[in-house]
């Protein structure tokens, strides 16, 4: 991420009639973030970006689950509510995505880990089949190195060293091993968006580069030098740590059970 996001500033054409765009995705972040006034949080990056930027203080998504908010984000519209929102438009496609209008105007698109619901677009039992693609005519190139995690459904739901969710209940939900960033999952997504981002920042056509960064969705799982800033911060109690009363509904989760 603090190489991703080092690379912003040198790459860029903002005063291009056509500029390049990147676009930084990162899975389940609130606003906890120094930036926005969470003095505990460490976030020198992010917070660099931001004062470089424009900050948003009132901002609302589509839905709070992964799919149908990023089928609003990629395609300017409201869509059904489950994970495979994007799956079910690609059968009838009549607009066309974000994406894939950068891509009629001469850019070349590529998206890197989870921009979409399924990091590298794709469906199947381990979401590496070529033949279901989740947003056709989109992207020039759509990657998910995978790595030790074997396939994109274990790179997305993986721990350090390649170690893959078989079972829910049988896998920590926090975990920080010492190492590079290259143990866990983000980490050779990151580099393969470097390498992209040199590819498209040297040829002649603007691009619209995508990239998805898995963490903080569960598992909690980074390199234990990310933790060291925080083992002496006081965190605020939960202030609501009990289910509410009165509920109508109460969603389980797949991925604490």
């Amino acid at each position: 991420m603090i190489k991703l996001l080092t690379s912003l500033f040198l790459v860029g054409a903002a005063a291009a009639k056509t500029p390049n765009v990147l676009l930084i995705c990162i899975d389940d972040l609130r606003p906890e973030l120094n930036c926005y006034g969470v003095d505990y949080i460490k976030s020198p990056h992010i917070d660099t970006l931001a004062a470089k930027g424009r900050i948003f203080s009132h901002h609302y998504v589509q839905s709070p689950t992964c799919g149908a908010s990023r089928y609003t984000l990629l395609t300017g519209q409201y869509g059904p509510g489950g994970n495979g929102a994007l799956f079910a438009r690609a059968k009838n496609i009549k607009h066309p995505s974000l994406p894939a209008h950068f891509r009629k105007n001469g850019y070349t698109t590529v998206s890197v880990g989870k921009v979409s619901h399924h990091p590298g677009g794709r469906g199947g039992s381990d979401w590496d089949d070529n033949t279901k693609i989740e947003m056709p005519e989109s992207w020039d190139r759509h990657l998910l190195p995978a790595g030790k995690w074997q396939h994109p459904r274990g790179w997305m739901h993986g721990l350090a060293n390649g170690e893959i969710r078989k079972n829910a209940k049988d896998m920590d939900l926090f975990q920080a091993l010492e190492g590079g960033d290259e143990i866990y999952p983000d980490g050779i997504a990151v580099d393969e968006t470097l390498k992209q981002l040199d590819l498209v920042a040297a040829d002649k056509k603007p691009f619209f580069l995508a990239t998805g960064i898995l963490r903080p969705h569960l598992p909690f799982g980074a390199p234990a030098k990310y933790l060291e800033p925080y083992k002496s911060a006081k965190l605020p109690k939960t202030p609501h740590p009990k289910k509410p009363e009165g509920k109508t509904t109460w969603h389980g989760s797949g991925e604490f059970m």
